[in-house]
């Protein structure tokens, strides 16, 4: 029964966690740029490009509700801390298709603006703006087959030529763009060379550039300590042996998210090591047989010790408060266990003994749960303290049958 109510209730925190992936926002500050040219400040909701790209959700100052903006709702809206810029526009990827109205990139606002769009398959297309008209610029992906029968996947450099044509105003580019690489920074790097040579005012011709966007996935590294106390199910292998002593435990887990996706969102993985060490209690009868009949009966009791040392692997989810100083925290995923240093007493009769044996030279998988909370003890760094609680369940690999339950407490520091 405590099985079946302890697979309901992981089962009911992996829900949670999916629903959270999706119900969950990842605000910034910002603003938007209405219809009327007003500025209006708040916190925007940022993702990632595709999402960016299909709409706008901003939480304005001083007011609780959130209004979702699409293209043409709004010129445009800018991320005041990540540099991101996207502004109203219709585009056409296809010949043959109607064009839509979504939120472009600007990488680059001047005399020549160039924008970014990420197509639904992943796709990047760039965009150079001249005047009222958009010239796409893309490098489509090809399959190509070598003499050996394999493929290699590349892009067609299609893209050399139309920055000529965009850029042909200016020849002392010619050269460059034929050595142009299709990314940001290669785009970027012709569109500001372009400025530099076309822009004879004394004014910035370069009205806004992108920032080098940052880092998206961050990796958090948590080094921790802690106690554990093991139980073992009476229906286990291990089920004569006591109690175990309180052990210690020691391990690192890293913990990697994306900042455009979902920040509070994380994939945990977990290496630690403990130890524990446990007695075996036995009773066992003998009799003296008289004439075919039982005349006496001796009871006998006897005591072995045993160590192992357990050193475990684990990948779950874990979400995460997004916001202040303390922030908990939740996570669950399954665990892999594998026992090292075992020692057991003297070889005493009976089979169990040598079934436990048998057992402690395999492996454990199983599942856990934890909680604790994150406590920034700086307020500009990415830094934390963590206290955390946990319960693990373990079962043989090949078995099934069930080995030990855990609980831990711990405390480390996160950088």
């Amino acid at each position: 029964m405590k099985t079946i109510l302890l697979k309901i209730f992981l089962t009911s925190t992996f829900s949670f966690l999916i629903i959270t992936a999706y119900a969950q926002s990842n605000y910034r500050p910002g603003f938007v740029i209405s219809l009327q040219n007003d500025t209006i400040y708040g916190q925007i909701d940022f993702r990632t490009d595709k999402m960016n790209a299909k709409r706008c959700v901003f939480k304005p100052e001083g007011n609780s509700g959130i209004v979702t903006y699409y293209p043409y709702d709004i010129q445009g809206y800018r991320f005041t801390d990540d540099g991101k810029y996207y502004i109203s526009h219709t585009i056409e990827l296809k010949h043959d298709e109607v064009p839509q109205p979504v939120f472009l990139e600007y990488l680059l606002q001047g005399i020549k603006s160039l924008y970014y769009y990420e197509t639904e398959n992943y796709e990047s297309i760039y965009f150079v703006g001249s005047g009222d008209k958009l010239i796409k610029v893309d490098a489509p992906k090809i399959i190509t087959k070598r003499e050996d029968g394999s493929q290699y996947t590349g892009n067609v450099k299609r893209y050399i030529p139309i920055l000529q044509y965009a850029f042909g105003d200016c020849p002392a580019l010619e050269h460059k763009i034929k050595r142009a690489s299709f990314t940001h920074k290669g785009l970027i790097d012709i569109a500001k060379d372009y400025h530099y040579v076309m822009c004879t005012s004394n004014e910035d011709c370069i009205e806004f550039e992108t920032k080098e966007d940052k880092h998206s996935l961050r990796l958090y590294v948590t080094p921790y300590a802690g106690i554990q106390q093991y139980s073992f199910p009476s229906r286990g292998p291990w089920h004569n042996f006591s109690k175990p002593d309180l052990s210690y435990l020691f391990g690192v887990n890293l913990a990697l998210n994306s900042r455009r996706w979902m920040s509070s969102l994380s994939a945990s993985m977990d290496i630690s090591i403990s130890h524990f060490n446990s007695v075996e209690q036995r009773s066992y009868q003998t009799y003296k047989m008289v004439d075919g009949s039982i005349s006496e009966t001796y009871l006998h009791h006897y005591t072995r010790s045993s160590s192992l040392t357990s050193l475990s692997a684990k990948l779950g989810i874990r979400y995460t408060y997004p916001k202040g100083r303390i922030r908990p925290f939740i996570e669950a995923g399954g665990a892999f266990a594998g026992m090292i240093g075992r020692k057991f007493g003297p070889e005493q009769e009976g089979d169990y003994s040598s079934i436990a044996e048998n057992v402690a030279e395999d492996t454990a998988l199983g599942y856990y749960v934890n909680t604790g909370l994150q406590i920034k003890p700086v307020k500009r760094r990415d830094q934390y303290i963590v206290l955390r609680a946990q319960f693990e369940v373990a079962h043989h690999a090949g078995l099934g049958l069930p080995l030990y339950n855990a609980w831990s407490g711990a405390i480390g520091y996160t950088f």
